[in-house]
């Protein structure tokens, strides 16, 4: 193993961390809050589901400017600022005594959590590797599922014994004392890829291989990636953030509800893993349409989930699927957009899945709140996931999308 490559390992390790603590904390904790937050304010689910959704929105608008920065800045930078917000804002959650102040606080996560996780990490390794990508891309995003389980089982442990204000105070230390440091030591962007030679512009400048921006909106890539950024986060923070509160529903106790988070958080990362490796032998946009499949047949068995049985069958085609877009939809824009733009693509189409996240807890929340049942919402979710699969499985290579760009502008 060369110098270099040693290197980049390293960095993959960095940004595992990282996403352990923030992504892990920042994001994956939600359900386990929801029952204490729906018992202390008395709200309706739909109404406090919109704090979840208020953070959504927030890193989507704040998606493309967090891309534009890492095409001109290191990562680093932009990551430790993220860090830091995140940590600050759950800091104030702690103190929160309202819906306003506990909505500027999901705001300020959302931002947080934008800047300092998928767009820089995912941006870090694509630079950094070439044939090994996905694995890379595996390792690195297991951190998110790795720190869910994790994080949920701490967070928890401190809302059963501190209440809720000291679980969020419990997910702010460790991005402090932990995540800022590692970020700063270790975590460098590189901007020319392992696995390609690198472009020149017209001013000779050395630049990364793959599309413009104003180029890429021209594809039919984009749009297809826009259209399974949207339907794929709608059902996974519509399930996600109400899936203890149904278990629990259904009979289950909230710990065994807690339990079954974690195990899909560990089988998550199992998953990313397997699926990056997948993805660098037959394609990633392959991988995610498959992978899309398999959470779709887990949302089906969730349907049933009164059953142990279907339970079980929910946690292991779930677990295994549901976390690996983040390691696929990346690898899926490099292929069919490039690497050039990748930080204001994902920034761009991450748009899409804001809305997605923002949409879902709220549209089961109130269809809930309709029809006292949330089996509704779970069909909506299932068709969700087929068309995210049909959406990705329509994306083309990168040298397919520049023929097409050619082709229209001759005719232009």
């Amino acid at each position: 193993m060369t110098q270099q490559e040693r290197q980049g390992w390293l960095i993959v390790l960095s940004l595992f961390v990282t996403l352990f603590i923030v992504w892990g904390g920042g994001i994956n904790t939600g359900a386990v809050f929801f029952p204490a937050l729906l018992k202390h304010f008395g709200w309706s689910r739909a109404i406090l589901a919109t704090l979840g959704s208020s953070g959504a929105i927030a890193a989507g608008i704040a998606g493309p400017f967090v891309g534009w920065l890492l095409d001109r800045f290191d990562a680093r930078r932009v990551m430790v600022a993220g860090v830091a917000a995140t940590a600050l804002a759950f800091l104030a959650a702690s103190r929160a005594d309202s819906y306003l102040q506990l909505l500027v606080a999901n705001v300020a996560i959302g931002i947080g959590v934008t800047a300092a996780t998928v767009i820089p990490c995912s941006l870090v390794v694509a630079s950094w590797f070439g044939e090994r990508r996905g694995l890379a891309m595996g390792v690195t995003f297991a951190g998110t599922s790795l720190g869910g389980m994790g994080m949920t089982i701490v967070s928890n442990w401190m809302i059963a014994h501190g209440g809720w204000r000291s679980g969020y105070v419990a997910l702010a230390v460790p991005m402090v004392l932990v995540a800022i440091p590692v970020v700063l030591l270790s975590v460098k962007t590189r901007r020319t890829d392992a696995s390609a030679p690198a472009e020149t512009d017209r001013a000779g400048v050395v630049a990364l291989p793959g599309l413009e921006m104003r180029e890429a909106i021209r594809t039919r890539s984009f749009w297809m990636i826009c259209a399974a950024q949207f339907l794929f986060a709608c059902a996974i923070a519509g399930a996600g953030l109400h899936l203890i509160a149904y278990l629990v529903g259904l009979g289950y106790t909230a710990n065994l509800a807690a339990g079954v988070l974690s195990a899909i958080f560990l089988l998550t990362s199992i998953g990313k893993l397997a699926m990056g490796i997948f993805a660098d032998r037959v394609s990633a946009r392959v991988a995610l349409a498959i992978n899309f499949g398999c959470s779709m047949l887990g949302m089906v068995a969730l349907l049933g989930a009164r059953g142990a049985l279907a339970l079980a069958l929910f946690v292991v085609l779930y677990g295994f699927s549901v976390g690996s877009p983040l390691v696929l939809m990346p690898l899926v824009m490099a292929e069919s957009l490039g690497l050039r733009r990748l930080g204001s693509i994902m920034g761009t189409t991450g748009m899409f899945a804001t809305a997605g996240f923002a949409a879902g807890p709220i549209i089961a929340g109130r269809i809930f709140d309709v029809t006292g049942s949330y089996t509704a919402a779970l069909t909506l979710f299932v068709a969700m996931w087929f068309f995210s699969a049909a959406s990705i499985f329509a994306c083309l290579p990168l040298n397919s999308e520049r023929s097409r760009l050619g082709f229209a502008a001759a005719a232009a």
